[in-house]
């Protein structure tokens, strides 16, 4: 029963193996087409390849860069501002804030102008992959410990109390702060009073325009917008997060 167990679980993992080889190899493909496309400058075709690696989150920084040139040239500001925004968050290259700067000028779009506090949380946004995976590696080790000690009938509460908090933490990192802003996708796009077609309309804005965000409820984002709190269509606009 044990070698049938054993012969099932090779399989399995023989499979996932194979499958993750083979998602590998399909984005590498798309990514090197995409890639040579856009040397060859053919912009709208390498677009779509790009795309379709981007949804797959199998993106590099280059790339985002390069999706950022590609929808300047086709006068897609909004999208430009999208990618810039993502590319900046994946590599930290701070001429790219200058960059969102210069073309939110040009084209009069407001939420570009950086404080103190957002230079901290972009830098924060940086590193939060390494923060993560410090703190899993962390609790790994936390756990470790308390298995040595329990075989040797030791406890300790400090681990447990480490292990909760550091779990806690990489919580509340996963679902409630990557996401800080959103880019507007549309024009014409109505900032609503409440979380409600039925809301009065308070103002309305073209694509391009970065807003704040607070929140969520069902399809509606809360978001800052001219020192008001606001609501706007989760379809309207694009999430800014790795």
């Amino acid at each position: 029963m044990k070698n049938l167990q054993a012969v099932i679980l090779k399989i399995i993992i023989s499979f996932l193996f194979f499958c993750s080889l083979g998602q590998t190899y399909a984005q590498f493909k798309n990514t090197s087409a995409a890639d040579s496309l856009f040397h060859a400058k053919h912009y709208t075709e390498s677009m779509e390849l790009f795309k379709t690696v981007f949804n797959e989150r199998k993106y590099t920084p280059a790339m985002l860069l390069k999706m950022a040139y590609i929808q300047e040239g086709l006068g897609k500001i909004g999208a430009t501002l999208y990618y810039l925004k993502l590319y900046y968050l994946a590599s930290g290259d701070e001429q790219a804030l200058s960059k969102m700067e210069e073309l939110a000028t040009k084209f009069r779009l407001s939420g570009y102008v950086a404080n103190e506090a957002d230079h901290v949380r972009l830098l924060f946004n940086k590193h939060l992959s390494l923060v993560k995976n410090s703190l899993v590696v962390l609790v790994l080790l936390a756990l470790l410990s308390m298995i040595l000690l329990r075989r040797r009938n030791k406890k300790s509460l400090a681990l447990v109390f480490v292990v909760f908090l550091m779990s806690a933490t990489i919580l509340y990192i996963n679902n409630f702060y990557a996401i800080n802003s959103v880019i507007v996708s549309q024009d014409q796009t109505y900032l609503m009073d409440g979380p409600s077609a039925g809301a009065p309309v308070v103002g309305i804005v073209d694509e391009g325009n970065q807003l704040a965000l607070m929140g969520q409820k069902d399809v509606w984002l809360k978001v800052k917008w001219m020192d008001k709190v606001v609501y706007v269509k989760k379809n309207s606009v694009w999430t800014v997060s790795l």
